[in-house]
């Protein structure tokens, strides 16, 4: 095999998704096909994304609304699908802004597959793409890995714990006020704090994607076997330290105050246009760009680079919510400020 993965990705998760993985996969020693790393005027495409696919021990597949749209992505899936043998696993799904209900709905088969959401940040995608590779590299670790449980965030194992007391089903329902969580018929919160809906969904994230929960709708959350099995630590336990990614340094003042402005009010930034050019309100803060297109471009990159590192999560194109990740982020930038002055 030439390569260690191939990905595969619509181009509208090119800027999003692909192009920082594929960096960051590098830099960890990974090689890498990617169209802009492999490609070359005049290639014939359709011949080197083949060898590209037939060369390559694994496929990342950045699953997301743009993909399951597109004809092209479908038949790099395919092929991939083709070359997989009994035992032996090929393909490695990345979700993107899609559900498992997303998922099923567009392939049975990767239903069937555990997925990674880049909503826990790019840099716990790429840890988890490393883990697969060496426990396929070193398949005699599997066993003993596959006897300990995962450790869990405090609130996740508070989730399961609730729902396997009761009908082994979690209901999240958002209104108005918030996000509105229920176990069993009973009410874990009807909440309008932005830290407590972030850190709901940081559970959910965590516990699907460690097979313990199935997102059957968008609203209805239930244990899988592996879930209902699940051994929960005995005593009082610290929650898992997270990895906080690090910005681009052209970024990172501006990315700061928009975290911080979210963060000090309702969690939400919204970036709207009009006549005059572009607004963007991060909580109580609000910035007007008055035309000025390198503003603009900055903020755009500077949203871009905070949604691919898990910071934030974008819910419509105008408007985005903090993670629980950004939360924790930004309440270190804002620790070491304050020892700074």
């Amino acid at each position: 095999m030439n390569w260690d993965v191939f990905i595969s990705h619509a181009s509208e998760d090119k800027a999003a998704v692909a192009k920082p993985l594929a960096d960051m996969l590098q830099a960890k020693g990974l090689k890498v096909w990617y169209d802009e790393y492999t490609l070359s005027l005049g290639d014939n495409l359709r011949r080197s994304i083949e060898q590209g696919l037939g060369d390559s021990r694994y496929g990342i597949v950045v699953l997301s609304e743009s993909f399951f749209a597109k004809k092209w992505t479908q038949l790099e899936l395919d092929g991939l699908f083709a070359l997989e043998r009994p035992g032996q696993k090929k393909i490695l799904p990345v979700w993107h802004n899609v559900t498992a209900t997303d998922v099923e709905q567009f392939s049975s088969f990767m239903a069937m597959r555990l997925g990674v959401p880049t909503t826990s940040g790019l840099d716990h995608v790429v840890a988890k793409i490393i883990q697969a590779i060496r426990r396929d590299s070193e398949p005699s670790t599997i066993e003993a890995e596959a006897t300990s449980s995962p450790q869990l965030h405090p609130h996740s194992t508070a989730l399961l714990q609730a729902a396997v007391n009761t009908n082994g089903r979690i209901m999240a329902s958002w209104h108005l006020g918030g996000l509105s969580v229920s176990v069993g018929g009973s009410s874990l919160g009807n909440d309008g704090d932005p830290r407590a809906i972030a850190l709901h969904l940081h559970s959910f994230d965590e516990l699907v994607m460690n097979g313990l929960l199935e997102q059957k709708s968008k609203s209805l959350y239930v244990l899988t076997q592996e879930g209902f099995d699940y051994q929960l630590p005995p005593g009082v336990f610290d929650a898992p330290q997270p990895l906080l990614p690090s910005l681009t340094p052209t970024n990172l003042q501006t990315a700061t105050e928009i975290m911080q402005g979210a963060v000090s009010g309702n969690g939400r930034v919204n970036s709207f246009g009009h006549l005059a050019g572009r607004v963007l309100s991060a909580g109580p803060v609000k910035w007007e760009s008055s035309g000025d297109r390198r503003m603009e471009a900055r903020w755009e990159s500077v949203l871009k680079e905070l949604v691919s590192k898990g910071l934030l999560l974008q819910r419509t194109q105008q408007a985005y919510m903090v993670t629980h990740l950004g939360f924790l982020w930004t309440d270190t930038a804002n620790a070491a400020a304050a020892s700074q002055s």
